[in-house]
C-alpha cells in the first residue's frame, strides 16, 4: 500500500484521531471505538491498514503507537502549526524557502508567546535589555540613539552582543552607534572593551529577533506591528536562539569600526 494509501486514510473522517487516542497509553479496540465513536467496521478496517504500515502494532489486546506512528502525528502538527500562523509567513516566502525544516518543524513554539503589538514589545524588550547580564543576540532593524546607548552601557558591564543587521539599515545603525560612542567619551580601554562585546554581521532578513540571557525571546516574522511573539518559555526561547544560529551561519562578517 505505502504512503498514499495512509494519506488517504488520515484524511477520511478525521482517521488521525485513533492515532492520537494512543499518544497516552495502549488502548483496547473497544476503548479506541468509545473515544472516537467510528463505527466497529470502520475503526478495523483502519487499524488494519496502520498496522500493516507500521503505525501501530498490538500488544495482546492493547493497540500502541510505533516510533513511526509518533512520528507522524509531529508532523502532523506541525502542518497544523503550518496552518495556524499561514498568515504570519504568507507574505515572506523567500525566507521560507531559506529555512532549515528544524525551524519549520518548531513553529508550533509560537503558541508559547504572547502576541504584541510593536509598542509593546519594544518597551519590554527595552526592559530587558536593561536588565542583561550575560549576552543578547539580536536580528533587528531598529536605529535608536537611546536604545544603543544603553547596549553599550551594558557592553561596559560584560553583557557581549551578537547582531545581525540587514544592509538597508547598516548605515544608519553605525552612524548612530557611533554617535553614542562620542558623546559617551569612553576611555580608550573602555571603547575596546566594546568593541570586544559587539560583534555585527550582515544579512537581509525580513524578520526581527531579540534573545537575551536565554531567559527572554522576541520575535516578529513579517512586517505587521501587531504581531510580536514575546515569551519566557524555554522552548520558544531555545527556537529562536536556533534561528539566530542559523542566520548567523548566512552572514558576512561586518567590523565595528
Amino acid at each position: 500500500m505505502g504512503f498514499d494509501s495512509i494519506s488517504k486514510e488520515l484524511v477520511k473522517e478525521d482517521k488521525v484521531r485513533i492515532l492520537e487516542s494512543l499518544m497516552d497509553k495502549p488502548c483496547s479496540f473497544r476503548e479506541i471505538l468509545n473515544i472516537n465513536g467510528y463505527a466497529p467496521s470502520t475503526l478495523s478496517r483502519t487499524l488494519t491498514i496502520f498496522e500493516d504500515e507500521g503505525l501501530v502494532r498490538r500488544e495482546g489486546e492493547k493497540y500502541c503507537l510505533t516510533g513511526a506512528g509518533l512520528a507522524f502525528l509531529k508532523v502532523i502538527d506541525v502542518i497544523k502549526a503550518v496552518y495556524e500562523f499561514k498568515d504570519d509567513i504568507n507574505g515572506v516566502p523567500e525566507f521560507v524557502e531559506l529555512l532549515p525544516p528544524g525551524f519549520l518543524a518548531g513553529i508550533h513554539n509560537l503558541r508559547r508567546a504572547e502576541v504584541m503589538d510593536i509598542e509593546s514589545a519594544l518597551k519590554l524588550g527595552v526592559e530587558r535589555i536593561a536588565e542583561a547580564k550575560e549576552y543578547g543576540l539580536y536580528v533587528d532593524k531598529v536605529i535608536s540613539y537611546d536604545v544603543y546607548k544603553l547596549m553599550v552601557e551594558k557592553n561596559l558591564q560584560g553583557v557581549e552582543e551578537r547582531v545581525i543587521s540587514n544592509r538597508e539599515t547598516l548605515y544608519g545603525r553605525g552612524s548612530t552607534f557611533r554617535k553614542v560612542l562620542q558623546d559617551m567619551d569612553l576611555t580608550k580601554d573602555e571603547y575596546e572593551l566594546v568593541k570586544r562585546k559587539v560583534h555585527v554581521k550582515v544579512f537581509d532578513t525580513p524578520i526581527q529577533l531579540g534573545v537575551i540571557d536565554g531567559e527572554f525571546a522576541i520575535l516578529q516574522l513579517n512586517d505587521r506591528v501587531d504581531r510580536f511573539y514575546v515569551s519566557e518559555d524555554k522552548r520558544f526561547i531555545t527556537w529562536c536562539e536556533y534561528l539566530f544560529t542559523y542566520l548567523l551561519g548566512q552572514c558576512r562578517g561586518c567590523p565595528v569600526q
